[in-house]
């Protein structure tokens, strides 16, 4: 079977390629880059920047992949607050023509969403929760959605929120840049007042895994298990890691003055996901853990 990751070279696009390519899949995998960030993974990599409508549609139609998982996008929230145009080129734009060539290959296309889409006043949220997206981010992604479920193709919507993970060249993560700041011995404040629960990669990659080996259609929630703030989560990173947690302070949402609103009370309800995916999400001590073994791995 022919799959195509999208963003292929951001972290979990990393990681899809190493959990699909042990499963014997064909993998074909795009991104702006000019070589790929894994050449020691056994894939087809191609350079393309997914708003050129036409490169798109050709490159694809010439692979003919059975699925598409779709990860590429323009994730920073305050970024794509402040340049709009952008963020509604890569996240709508280059989704509709994805699903274009999707429909076009009759491909089963995976859309990676977020808990953006939730105004965070009644967090956690499950699958039927009605979206309404404070910033720019949230409302491009939910549009993003939109257009996958209009597309008369079989479609799968992975909401996820607060993504961390070890990779290769990866833009820095809530917990990257934590464990940056601790180990130098440097003071952090952190939010006490936006609630949810974060996601490990290995977790969002496995659930695609099997959305994918049983041809699963719709929408599911895919998070960590614990429901936490980022100030708890903070102080319970710098226990598994033995950093100083003396150095985290909290501080609330209004005082940080951030450009993009957040969803203050957000979170994702996972129930779903675990029970028809035959899945358990890690808790954050059980996430941390397995990131810390990963982080050793990758110095040796």
């Amino acid at each position: 079977m022919k799959i195509l990751i999208t963003g292929a070279n951001g972290l979990l696009g990393q990681k899809l390629l190493r959990t699909l390519s042990a499963d014997y899949y064909d993998i074909f995998g795009v991104d702006l880059h000019p070589e790929p960030f894994c050449p020691d993974v056994d894939f087809t990599y191609a350079a393309l920047d997914l708003t050129d409508r036409r490169k798109t549609l050709e490159r694809i139609a010439a692979w003919q992949p059975a699925v598409i998982v779709h990860t590429a996008a323009m994730t920073d929230v305050d970024g794509c607050e402040s340049r709009r145009e952008d963020c509604w080129r890569i996240n709508v734009s280059a989704t509709e023509t994805i699903a274009k060539t999707a429909k076009s290959c009759s491909a089963h296309l995976i859309y990676i969403s977020t808990d953006y889409v939730f105004d965070g006043k009644s967090g956690p949220y499950d699958e039927t929760a009605v979206p309404n997206p404070l910033g720019f981010y949230g409302k491009s992604k939910l549009a993003g959605e939109n257009v996958v479920r209009g597309a008369e193709i079989d479609w799968v919507i992975l909401r996820t929120i607060v993504l961390y993970g070890t990779g290769r060249r990866v833009k820095s993560s809530f917990i990257t840049w934590l464990l940056a700041q601790l180990r130098s011995g440097k003071p952090v404040k952190i939010v006490n007042d936006q609630w949810g629960n974060t996601t490990i990669v290995d977790d969002l990659a496995s659930a695609i895994d099997r959305v994918i080996m049983l041809q699963k259609t719709g929408l599911f929630n895919v998070a960590g298990r614990t429901f936490q703030t980022r100030y708890d989560m903070a102080l319970t990173a710098a226990q598994i890691f033995d950093l100083d947690a003396s150095l985290i302070s909290p501080i609330s949402t209004s005082e940080f003055k951030q450009p993009a609103p957040r969803p203050l009370r957000s979170g994702l309800i996972v129930t779903k996901a675990e029970r028809e995916l035959y899945l358990t999400f890690r808790s954050t001590e059980q996430a941390l853990e397995l990131y810390r073994e990963q982080e050793k791995a990758a110095t040796i």
